[in-house]
Protein backbone atom coordinates (compact mmCIF):
# COMPACT_ATOMS: atom_id res chain seq x y z
CA UNK A 1 0.00 0.00 0.00
CA UNK A 2 1.55 3.14 -1.11
CA UNK A 3 1.57 6.08 1.24
CA UNK A 4 1.18 9.72 -0.11
CA UNK A 5 2.05 12.96 1.37
CA UNK A 6 2.24 16.62 0.07
CA UNK A 7 4.01 19.38 1.12
CA UNK A 8 0.22 20.78 2.41
CA UNK A 9 0.27 18.33 5.14
CA UNK A 10 3.12 19.68 7.21
CA UNK A 11 1.46 22.98 8.22
CA UNK A 12 -0.37 20.99 10.95
CA UNK A 13 2.90 20.29 11.86
CA UNK A 14 5.02 23.35 11.24
CA UNK A 15 1.56 25.47 13.33
CA UNK A 16 2.25 23.30 16.51
CA UNK A 17 5.80 23.75 16.54
CA UNK A 18 5.24 27.96 15.56
CA UNK A 19 2.68 27.49 18.80
CA UNK A 20 5.03 26.63 20.91
CA UNK A 21 7.33 28.78 20.22
CA UNK A 22 4.57 31.78 20.58
CA UNK A 23 3.97 30.11 24.14
CA UNK A 24 6.99 29.98 25.25
CA UNK A 25 7.49 33.31 24.31
CA UNK A 26 4.32 34.85 26.02
CA UNK A 27 5.27 32.51 29.06
CA UNK A 28 8.40 33.65 29.31
CA UNK A 29 8.02 36.03 32.63
CA UNK A 30 5.73 33.70 34.34
CA UNK A 31 8.38 30.74 33.64
CA UNK A 32 11.54 32.79 35.61
CA UNK A 33 9.19 33.13 38.54
CA UNK A 34 8.08 29.20 38.51
CA UNK A 35 11.88 28.55 38.42
CA UNK A 36 12.56 30.48 41.24
CA UNK A 37 9.64 28.82 43.28
CA UNK A 38 10.60 25.53 41.83
CA UNK A 39 7.24 24.49 40.15
CA UNK A 40 7.49 24.07 36.31
CA UNK A 41 4.49 22.18 34.27
CA UNK A 42 6.32 22.66 30.80
CA UNK A 43 3.20 22.71 29.08
CA UNK A 44 4.04 25.30 26.47
CA UNK A 45 5.98 22.36 25.05
CA UNK A 46 3.59 20.11 24.44
CA UNK A 47 2.56 21.29 20.45
CA UNK A 48 6.32 21.31 19.77
CA UNK A 49 6.82 17.67 21.03
CA UNK A 50 3.42 16.22 18.91
CA UNK A 51 4.46 18.99 15.71
CA UNK A 52 7.94 17.15 15.37
CA UNK A 53 6.80 13.48 15.89
CA UNK A 54 3.94 14.73 13.31
CA UNK A 55 6.69 16.10 10.98
CA UNK A 56 8.98 13.38 11.21
CA UNK A 57 6.81 10.98 10.22
CA UNK A 58 5.68 12.63 7.19
CA UNK A 59 8.81 14.20 6.14
CA UNK A 60 10.37 10.84 5.89
CA UNK A 61 7.57 9.73 3.75
CA UNK A 62 7.69 12.99 1.52
CA UNK A 63 11.26 12.84 0.70
CA UNK A 64 11.40 9.16 0.28
CA UNK A 65 14.14 8.13 2.17
CA UNK A 66 15.47 4.84 1.90
CA UNK A 67 14.24 2.32 4.39
CA UNK A 68 16.94 2.39 6.65
CA UNK A 69 16.69 6.28 7.12
CA UNK A 70 13.43 5.89 7.18
CA UNK A 71 13.52 3.05 10.36
CA UNK A 72 15.97 5.67 12.28
CA UNK A 73 13.45 8.43 11.11
CA UNK A 74 10.55 6.46 12.81
CA UNK A 75 12.25 5.29 15.76
CA UNK A 76 13.18 9.16 16.86
CA UNK A 77 9.77 9.74 16.16
CA UNK A 78 8.76 7.21 18.48
CA UNK A 79 11.06 8.18 21.06
CA UNK A 80 9.46 11.84 20.82
CA UNK A 81 5.89 10.51 21.01
CA UNK A 82 6.54 8.23 24.21
CA UNK A 83 8.89 11.22 25.27
CA UNK A 84 5.08 13.72 25.22
CA UNK A 85 3.24 11.05 26.64
CA UNK A 86 5.79 11.14 29.51
CA UNK A 87 5.47 14.59 29.81
CA UNK A 88 1.43 15.15 29.47
CA UNK A 89 1.08 12.23 32.23
CA UNK A 90 3.82 14.51 34.64
CA UNK A 91 1.58 17.61 34.04
CA UNK A 92 -1.78 15.75 35.14
CA UNK A 93 -0.01 14.57 38.33
CA UNK A 94 1.78 18.25 39.01
CA UNK A 95 -1.56 19.38 38.58
CA UNK A 96 -3.58 17.16 40.52
CA UNK A 97 -0.94 17.79 43.32
CA UNK A 98 -1.25 21.37 43.28
CA UNK A 99 -5.28 20.87 42.86
CA UNK A 100 -5.19 18.44 46.00
CA UNK A 101 -2.87 21.28 48.22
CA UNK A 102 -5.72 23.88 47.44
CA UNK A 103 -8.32 21.92 48.87
CA UNK A 104 -6.48 20.85 51.69
CA UNK A 105 -5.16 24.52 52.56
CA UNK A 106 -9.13 25.23 52.15
CA UNK A 107 -10.20 22.39 54.65
CA UNK A 108 -8.02 23.33 57.18
CA UNK A 109 -8.54 26.91 57.11
CA UNK A 110 -11.92 26.66 57.24
CA UNK A 111 -12.46 24.53 60.88
CA UNK A 112 -13.62 26.27 64.04
CA UNK A 113 -12.37 25.00 67.31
Amino acid sequence: MQLTVHWSDLWAPASLIVLSAVLSWVTGRRRRTAVRQGSRTHWEWLPFMFGLTTALGELSLLLGLPDPWTTVIDVLARAFALTTVFMVFRIFCILALRGARRVLRRRGGTTDN
